[in-house]
């Protein structure tokens, strides 16, 4: 019984093996960094932090009156679109007779997935010469900055060290910025635009954040091909 057992672990052992080690090796020679990445984030002044052991990445910039520090994750690609179109639509889909006929039929039954959207959550940490802070908790989407909430920091060491459920038990977060007079909530994002927080770094943090994810997905396969392998 008990070699029964091992033969069957042994198996499985085998085929995860297999598909992992296939995987592994498609992923790896089909991924090519964008080229212009490196060039966007030299072109911006930023300097990139990004310790391949982690799933963090922490772009720095200094300002003569402040430095601030931008931290996200590795981000998943969306999932994209699919249309099924029944088997019986396809067969007759070429008989110019009866088109008008069939798109509307199309229409009607077709299976319509929406196009998943990304959306990258980042902290943007603006640092004061006197060594205070204040954090803004970030998210973009299509290239647009939504802030979600602006809390004072006190200290810095603590506050980047400590867990984010920690915070969420001790911190006020801050008020939600959608909630804000409109004056006020404008006043905030100006505020960051004049850091360079726009459109063109939005639309790195989106390309950086998969680009990311991937080199990530990739040393996981290595780390399960190098514990299944023994």
């Amino acid at each position: 019984m008990s070699f029964y057992r091992f033969s069957n672990i042994s198996m499985a052992r085998g085929a995860l093996f297999k598909t992992v080690s296939k995987e592994y090796k498609y992923e790896y020679h089909q991924y090519e960094q964008e080229p212009t990445l490196m060039k966007q984030i030299k072109h911006l002044g930023f300097q990139l932090i990004d310790d391949p052991k982690t799933n963090k990445v922490t772009l720095k910039k200094e300002f003569p009156s402040a430095k601030i520090s931008i931290e996200f994750r590795g981000t998943p690609p969306p999932l994209e679109g699919k249309i099924k179109v029944p088997k019986e639509d396809q067969s007759i889909s070429q008989n110019p007779k009866y088109q008008d006929q069939i798109q509307s039929k199309i229409q009607e039954r077709k299976e319509v997935y929406e196009l998943g959207t990304l959306s990258v959550d980042y902290i943007v940490l603006v640092e004061s010469e006197k060594g205070e802070a204040i954090a803004f908790e970030c998210n973009t989407s299509n290239q647009t900055t939504f802030i979600n909430y602006v809390q004072p920091v006190y200290d810095i060491q603590e506050y980047k060290t400590r867990s984010k459920y920690q915070k969420f038990l001790t911190d006020y977060p801050g008020p939600e910025i959608n909630k804000l007079d409109e004056q006020l909530k404008q006043s905030f994002y100006t505020y960051l635009e004049s850091f360079g927080i726009n459109q063109s770094l939005n639309a790195l943090i989106e390309a950086y954040s998969i680009d990311k994810e991937q080199r990530s997905y990739m040393e996981f396969l290595k780390s399960m091909e190098k514990f299944l392998s023994v």
